[in-house]
């Protein structure tokens, strides 16, 4: 596993107007704004190692921020010392003790400081969460995920979740787990897998679902044959035969534990195992040949279902790996 690229990012001083700039840079497309009084200080440290940054932010006296949205990245306050209260859409929520907050990136916010306050953050694209979604419970993810802002950090992923956290980020800021390439990427990936148990969103009950009831034999065996048979151009007729029930109670398992149709989810699991071995990157590999090898001919229509997907055409996934 090749070595993560790590961004730095600090900034220390008591003008209100560099550090809106450098909220701003944070939080792309989403401009932000500070009001405060003549006595405020701050003093933020940024690590972004690739779809997530960890961010340590000290203020002191009373300022205001606002974030225009929407943004590419939400954020996750977890509270250390202090108190500031987050406004979204009209509704007012604090974030103090054991009480965390998200940020959604699709709305308008307003965080009010009131120092001192301490807290870690988190930054995490909403594309990436979109995406572990859909690998999370294997059905591509449409619209919005509808992320509670309140999170509670006192019980159960949530109490993991601000343990984990500082262990992450001490270990970014020291490079200690530069050192160790495959453990930086356990403790990233367990991170935002631990914010997705842990934050309530659309999709929380299907989780639990997934993770609780095994699947009707019909699904199950529809899964199965378009695994074994994925290279292959497969009609819905087909799976349901293959599985001896009809289109329409194969449609409606799917529907109510998948959450998908069939032919969606192959689609899904073809596109899974493309971006898989676009990852390789082996010499001489070509998108070309990987799309056509899973089943995709129309080559237009590919790569703006990846790119809908991974957030990046599948050449760049290719280029990067």
């Amino acid at each position: 596993m090749s070595p993560s690229k790590i961004d730095h990012f600090s900034l220390k001083g008591t003008c209100s107007e560099e550090l809106a700039a450098a909220l701003s840079r944070l939080s792309p497309q989403s401009e932000a704004h500070v009001h405060g009084d003549k006595t405020i200080a701050y003093d933020v440290h940024a690590i972004t190692n690739g779809p997530i940054a960890v961010i340590a932010a000290h203020y002191e006296g009373d300022l205001t921020v606002q974030h225009r949205g929407p943004a590419e990245a939400n954020i996750i306050m977890l509270p250390l010392h202090g108190r500031s209260v987050v406004t979204v859409d009209g509704r007012q929520i604090p974030s103090e003790g054991t009480r965390g907050v998200f940020v959604n990136s699709m709305s308008a916010s307003t965080t009010q400081f009131i120092g001192p306050r301490k807290h870690l953050g988190l930054r995490i694209a909403h594309d990436e969460l979109t995406r572990r979604l859909g690998c999370r419970l294997n059905t591509p993810i449409r619209g919005s995920l509808d992320f509670s802002p309140e999170i509670d950090l006192s019980v159960g992923f949530g109490s993991l979740l601000v343990q984990l956290v500082p262990v992450l980020y001490a270990g970014l800021r020291d490079g200690t787990l530069l050192q160790s390439p495959i453990a930086l990427h356990h403790l990233t990936e367990t991170t935002m897998e631990l914010l997705i148990e842990a934050a309530q969103h659309r999709y929380s009950s299907e989780l639990c679902r997934v993770a609780e009831s095994p699947l009707p034999k019909a699904v199950k065996r529809a899964v199965d044959y378009m695994r074994a048979n994925v290279t292959r151009p497969l009609s819905l007729e087909e799976i349901a035969t293959a599985c001896g029930v009809s289109r329409r109670t194969l449609q409606s398992g799917f529907r109510n534990f998948r959450n998908t149709t069939p032919l969606a989810f192959l689609q899904h699991l073809r596109l899974e195992l493309v971006h898989q071995e676009l990852m390789t990157g082996e010499p001489g590999l070509s998108v070309t040949q990987v799309a056509l090898k899973w089943g995709f001919v129309h080559r237009g229509r590919f790569s703006a279902d990846y790119r809908k997907r991974y957030g990046v055409l599948p050449s760049e996934t290719l280029r990067i790996s």
